[in-house]
């Protein structure tokens, strides 16, 4: 059962991340991406948690050309904006749903030019998916405890 209540929290977090990846792609100004004000850089780790991935991910989605942070002239170190926060929430909505690195350029390459319409379909596609896993979770819960009535009923 403890296993079963995780899952449903892990899903819901995944539906509050879509969520929110939605309420991004119908900002008209990037300023408020993410909750850090008063900044116009973020670093690697400070994407990673704001969008609950993995920097391994966001290093690999760099490497597949999907994202492009710029680099600090002296130090060297990735500097990502708040669109590239964007693209990363993206990102990863898109690949949680099982779509692959083709569809996750072409929906980056719409934005690119300002369509927004491909990413949030997927995005509102995706919490649809989620809501029928939450269902489905807690339909499984109830033949769980079913089973688990029939058995203690026969050991008596």
């Amino acid at each position: 059962m403890w296993l079963i209540n995780k899952a449903q929290v892990d899903l819901q977090a995944e539906k509050e991340t879509a969520q929110r990846t939605v309420e991004m792609l119908d900002l008209k100004e990037l300023t408020d991406i993410p909750k850090y004000r008063n900044k116009n850089s973020f670093t690697i780790g400070e994407v990673a948690k704001e969008a609950k991935v993995s920097t391994s991910s966001i290093r690999h989605w760099e490497k597949e050309g999907l994202i492009k942070p710029k680099r600090h002239n002296e130090s060297g170190f990735r500097m990502y904006s708040p669109a590239d926060i964007r693209k990363v929430l993206i990102i990863r909505t898109i690949q949680r749903v099982a779509y692959s690195l083709d569809i996750v350029r072409s929906v980056l390459s719409e934005l690119d030019k300002n369509n927004v319409a491909q990413a949030k379909e997927i995005a509102l596609k995706s919490m649809q998916y989620i809501d029928y896993a939450l269902v489905e979770q807690v339909r499984g819960i109830a033949y769980l405890h079913n089973l688990l009535e029939i058995v203690s009923n026969k050991e008596r």
